[in-house]
Parts: structure tokens; C-alpha cells; sequence
């Protein structure tokens, strides 16, 4: 049965785009015009009937319900990820199925944060959001087998960008994350 389905929609997909095509590319009149021995072709556009317009807008219409219909006799629901919010007769909220499987996974802005950087300066901030947000320069330096130098630019980088923030403490700076970036995990 659903094969039989699927042949009859393609077969409507089909007809309704040798319609549409065949409308779509009808030529357009030409005039000869003489004027003493020369003579000019003149293209005239071409303007749709009303009746042409309704047969694309019935094509459309029609390929489009057998494309639905050939989707869903597949098992692939192509509105599987809107809210219908849909309500059953007893008045209840009616829970979709695949509500776990289509909702985005829930990033921390570390998360995105690290998404959007790239190289040292990615593994950097990783290196103090695995420290749980906070760390001193020197513990930094030691933990990413950098050069003082190197790490320094990495930090500057960071700080002008927002991610980070650095403070003095002792002898060396205490860097984390700015209160921007740690947001509602804190």
C-alpha cells in the first residue's frame, strides 16, 4: 500500500512539473518589423493568463501534498521539529515524543565561548575553565608549556576580547573569567 503511495505521488510530482515547465517556457511572440531594406526583430514579453497562473498555483499545490505524502510514507516527518501545541480533549498539554531528540543540547558559555576560539587561545581559556574559572599567571605559564611572553599576549588577547579579566596577586596576576562570561554558573 504505502509503495503504491509513493508511485502515485511521484507520478503527480512528475505530470505537475511537465505542466509547470511547459507553461513556464512558452515562447514569447516575436514581431518582424520592415522598415525599407533593413529589417528588426522585436521580442514581445510574454504576460501569463489567469488561467496559466491558477495551473502553476494547482501544480505547485499538487506536488507539493504529494511530496508530503511521499515524506510521510517514508517515516521522515518534516514538521517533526515545530511547536504545534497541540491540546488533547481532556484539556491536558500534549507532550511530543521526540521532544528530547529535537531540542538543541543546552551550551554553558564557556561551551560557546570555546567554540568560537581558536588555537592557544582556546586551549588557554580551556586550561582555566578547567581550573574552575580562576588561576594564577604562573600556575597558567607552567600548565600550557608556554613562554611567559607567549602567555602574556594569549592573556592580553583574551582580556581585550572580554573573557578573561587579570588582577595582581603578589608577584604574579590572578586571570579569570570575567563576571560576563561565567553569568548564571556562578
Amino acid at each position: 500500500m504505502e509503495r503504491t503511495k509513493i508511485i502515485v505521488a511521484t507520478g503527480i510530482i512528475i505530470i505537475a512539473g511537465i505542466i509547470a515547465v511547459s507553461i513556464l517556457l512558452q515562447e514569447a511572440p516575436v514581431v518582424i518589423q520592415i522598415e525599407g531594406e533593413s529589417f528588426k526583430i522585436i521580442e514581445i514579453p510574454y504576460s501569463y493568463t489567469t488561467g496559466e497562473a491558477y495551473m502553476l498555483l494547482i501544480c505547485g499545490l499538487f506536488s507539493g501534498m504529494a511530496l508530503y505524502q511521499i515524506l510521510i510514507s517514508l517515516n521522515i516527518h518534516p514538521f517533526a521539529g515545530v511547536d504545534t501545541g497541540s491540546i488533547d480533549n481532556r484539556g491536558s498539554d500534549v507532550k511530543n515524543d521526540n521532544e528530547e531528540l529535537l531540542s538543541p543540547p543546552t551550551l554553558s558559555r564557556e561551551q560557546v565561548i570555546l567554540m568560537a576560539l581558536e588555537g592557544d587561545e582556546k586551549r588557554t581559556v580551556r586550561t582555566i575553565v578547567d581550573n574552575g574559572g580562576q588561576m594564577l599567571q604562573n600556575e597558567l605559564v607552567n600548565r600550557l608549556d608556554f613562554s611567559k611572553a607567549k602567555t602574556s599576549r594569549i592573556i592580553s588577547n583574551l582580556e581585550r576580547k572580554g573573557i578573561i579579566s587579570k588582577q595582581k596577586y603578589g608577584l604574579t596576576n590572578c586571570i579569570s573569567l570575567t563576571e560576563k562570561i561565567r553569568g548564571e554558573n556562578r
